[in-house]
């Protein structure tokens, strides 16, 4: 069977391996989004060494190889690691442990370069109402909302199509941690080239109609 006759077919493999994909992303992108969004907003509006070092921790860590990230965690996880105990080590879990840790720095780098661009109007309109701490950078959020559903997707096309950490923290068991990449790198080497072609046209897909939603966005925040 063809590569577009598999995904027309409804191929319970090829739609599996989309699910679990989809599933693991986006569980992913929800925790470091409750981690990120408020941490990149802090950075925003600190000011003093400490935040400028995080800054930078934050902008170079979102550059690091999948791969570095994958055997961090692997060491951590593993049955001799000191989180060997928690047992996660080829799991879903271990998988969306990595993939937080990508989306992390992605999305908060984009968030402090979001509420820093805000005009001054909005640190005072914060004061003035008396909001501080936690209220007063949700109230920043609120006023970036654009920016953080560009972020959230660009981190969600970067985390999504990646495969060092994937593979190495899940070890692409079948039916439990086989993601699209994953499983592409397999069915190539198995000589499978109809089933990976078509777990990559559905990743293409995916991370092209993110990338058109990001696009899109810009170009209607753009000043006419």
């Amino acid at each position: 069977m063809t590569a577009l006759g598999l995904i027309l077919s409804g191929d319970a493999e090829v739609w599996g391996i989309t699910l679990v994909s989809m599933q693991v992303t986006v569980a992913a992108l929800l925790l470091a989004a409750g981690l990120a969004l408020p941490l990149g907003a802090r950075l925003a509006v600190a000011r003093g060494r400490a935040a400028r070092s995080a800054s930078w921790l934050l902008h170079t860590s979102a550059g690091l190889p999948t791969v570095v990230v994958g055997l961090t965690l692997y060491f951590l996880l593993s049955a001799s690691g000191p989180l060997g105990w928690m047992d996660l080590l080829y799991t879903r879990t271990a998988m969306i442990l990595g993939q937080t840790v990508l989306a992390i720095p992605i999305l908060a780098t984009l968030v402090s370069s979001a509420v820093a661009g805000l005009p001054r109007e909005a640190f005072e309109t914060a004061r003035t109402l008396g909001f501080s701490g936690l209220r007063r950078l949700l109230l920043l959020l609120l006023e970036v909302r654009p920016a953080l559903a560009s972020a959230m997707l660009v981190a969600f096309g970067r985390i999504f199509t990646e495969l060092g950490a994937a593979l190495i923290l899940g070890g692409n068991i079948r039916h439990q941690t086989r993601t699209l990449t994953t499983a592409i790198a397999l069915e190539h080497t198995k000589g499978e080239d109809a089933r990976a072609i078509a777990l990559g046209m559905i990743l293409l897909l995916v991370a092209l109609a993110v990338n058109g939603v990001v696009h899109g966005a810009a170009l209607r925040r753009r000043p006419a």
